[in-house]
């Protein structure tokens, strides 16, 4: 009992674990220099010490003397009321481990390419510099189809099956997983967008339409997915940290922030909802012959599948996340000049550039990596 913290001590009929009784026992045995020996006394069988046991516990219930258990003490350092391990709880060592051996996914060679590149688009895009290590983990955490969480986790680590790593299914002998019918080399970010070949703009103002139904009408860029430039999914890991290190200072920003909270995960939802379809149509294709994908043809189903709920423990979930979350003040925030002669020097990954107004953020991870 003492070895795993007491966790499991017996319990009294009614009065409660007796720890402070055993821990008092143990003191006692500790404090014998001599040997022990335990040998097991049945209950009225005329044994001397069982004989003296009962005689005082008579006594003190005729003469109501009541030995209160929890006024034993115990002298420090003979009882270890801790697990063994450093009296550390488990959990706790378990965590302290896990800190030591295992880095952030960004911090990992196979994200490392990824990271530079997520950090600096949006950086251009709303002209904030977040640190990757914290939000490339929230990708199993957002509010969007399970089977899309892995394509983009795939994707984020380098390990998506297209272009040069595509290798066909099965007997299936479609080319269209190395390049698409257009002749760009096939890639996540060109299925999302479309091209030429796949003219996604209906779809796209199906998707905007559906975003419209739930408020938070603006024109700030995160609410304009047609102005994500070549990295469409991008903003989707940190919205919450772009809307609210991005949006303009401007009266009323906190009212406009709420009601962008308000809408967050609904928005996220659909998004995710019109890419995991995009994704599926475009898988289909390449692996069925006798499918053929057609936007045009899809506005019907695309709007049906938008139109889903999101589902309950997803809700549940995120309601607990986001219990008391405060938003920021409305103060600016100056933009260091480190940034600024960074993000300069840099080729825009995208067709959006930094304000030279806009307020940002600069952690170690951008200093690091600009």
């Amino acid at each position: 009992m003492e070895r795993d913290g007491w966790g499991d001590t017996p319990r009294h009929l009614s009065k409660g674990p007796p720890m402070p009784l055993l821990q008092t026992l143990l003191y006692l045995l500790r404090d014998r220099t001599g040997q022990l020996c335990f040998e097991k006394a049945e209950a009225h069988s005329n044994d001397i010490m069982n004989n003296r046991v009962d005689k005082l516990t008579n006594e003190g219930r005729l003469k109501g003397r009541i030995l209160d258990i929890g006024s034993l003490g115990v002298p420090a350092g003979w009882i270890d009321t801790a697990p063994v391990l450093c009296h550390q709880p488990l959990d706790y060592l378990t965590k302290l481990v896990v800190r030591a051996q295992v880095g952030a996914p960004a911090k990992t060679i196979k994200f490392e390419s990824f990271s530079d590149r997520w950090m600096v688009t949006l950086g251009h895009m709303f002209g904030v510099v977040l640190d990757p290590g914290n939000h490339i983990k929230k990708v199993w955490n957002l509010t969007i189809p399970e089977g899309l969480k892995e394509v983009l986790w795939k994707e984020m680590n380098g390990a998506q099956v297209l272009s040069h790593r595509y290798h066909g299914h099965g007997h299936v002998k479609s080319d269209l997983g190395r390049r698409c019918l257009c002749g760009v080399e096939l890639s996540l970010g060109h299925i999302l967008l479309g091209c030429a070949t796949y003219k996604l703009q209906l779809l796209m103002t199906a998707l905007l339409t559906a975003l419209s139904t739930i408020g938070s009408v603006s024109g700030f860029k995160t609410l304009s997915l047609d102005k994500w430039g070549a990295s469409p999914w991008y903003p989707l890991l940190a919205l919450k940290e772009l809307e609210e290190a991005a949006y303009p200072v401007v009266k009323g920003r906190k009212k406009i922030l709420k009601g962008l909270k308000k809408t967050r995960q609904r928005r996220e939802w659909i998004i995710g909802n019109y890419y995991w379809a995009l994704w599926k149509w475009r898988m289909k294709e390449i692996h069925d012959e006798k499918f053929k994908f057609t936007p045009m043809n899809c506005v019907g189903p695309l709007g049906k599948v938008l139109a889903t709920p999101v589902p309950p423990h997803l809700w549940a979930r995120e309601e607990m996340e986001a219990a008391d979350t405060e938003l920021p003040g409305e103060e600016s925030v100056a933009v260091p000049e480190a940034l600024e002669r960074g993000i300069a020097k840099l080729p825009p990954p995208v067709s959006h550039c930094v304000r030279e107004d806009t307020s940002m953020q600069l952690t170690d991870r951008g200093k690091s990596i600009l």
